[in-house]
């Protein structure tokens, strides 16, 4: 077997806990190199040591067509699995111990570039607090307008991070929609709107300062007074590696009581 190795290089468990995992690498004579950019040829597995933050960016970066293995050292975990030792967690590999969980990309299209999300694509000001009008178009119809702060658009995967801290609902990664929330709408109105990923949504927004385009954290976009950005749902994704066999939504409970 062959993996690619992603570690946190800010966090010293996540990389003693790599360490323990490359003298268990080496016990079994499996193939073993650190992400550098790119996924080798014959690559089994990737395994990436650190919160869902090093996952994102590691998923962002490599596009990856292999299963990924998330090993959590930061905080609410939720792409990543927990409470085993180095040996345990490749047991469960060898012996096949494990589910595989698809992830599907949002598509995001802006100024001729395109770009994928894992978790959520936001449209906000950068160097203002003026608000934002936005307006929503779904498939060439109005779908609404509204003045706020921004716009996330979001997978599931997303929905218990940004665009649930917005008001927005939690979807099962089973859904195959995407969610529409607007932040701080100043509206009586203005919901979060659940679409198909068969749709797509073109949002135009514009404000007196800077717009900003955010994917999964990092800023793709700053340009003065109005942006329009495509998203749309996605066939492409990531399979993650399920060795806990608790549902999505005795894992979330669990995650939000622990982070209380």
């Amino acid at each position: 077997m062959k993996f690619c190795l992603v570690v946190n290089d800010t966090k010293p468990l996540a990389q003693e806990f790599a360490k323990d995992f490359v003298e268990e690498l080496k016990k079994r004579s499996f193939e073993y190199y650190f992400f550098d950019g790119a996924i080798s040829e014959r690559t089994d597995f990737a395994v990436v040591f650190g919160g869902d933050g090093t996952i994102l960016k590691f998923v962002r970066s490599a596009r990856v067509a292999v299963p990924v293995l998330g090993i959590n050292f930061g905080k609410m975990g939720f792409l990543a699995e927990s409470g085993k030792s180095a040996g345990e967690y490749l047991d469960d590999l060898v012996k096949k111990n494990y589910n595989l969980d698809k992830r599907c990309f949002l598509e995001v299209e802006c100024l001729g570039k395109k770009y994928y999300a894992l978790n959520e694509v936001v449209i906000g000001r950068a160097d203002t607090i003026n608000l934002m009008d936005i307006g929503i178009d779904v498939n060439g119809c109005s779908l609404d307008e509204y003045r706020a702060d921004g716009v996330i658009v979001s997978t599931p995967t997303g929905s218990t991070a940004y665009s649930l801290s917005a008001g927005g609902p939690v979807l099962s990664p089973k859904v195959p929609a995407f969610i529409v929330t607007p932040v701080c709408p100043h509206s009586l109105h203005s919901k979060a709107i659940v679409l198909p990923n068969e749709e797509a949504v073109e949002i135009e927004a514009s404000t007196a300062g800077k717009c900003v385009v955010v994917v999964d954290g990092l800023n793709v976009l700053t340009v003065d007074n109005s942006v329009r950005v495509r998203v749309a749902g996605s066939n492409e994704g990531v399979s993650f590696v399920r060795i806990d066999k608790r549902s999505f939504y005795s894992i979330m409970l669990s995650k939000f009581a622990k982070g209380k």
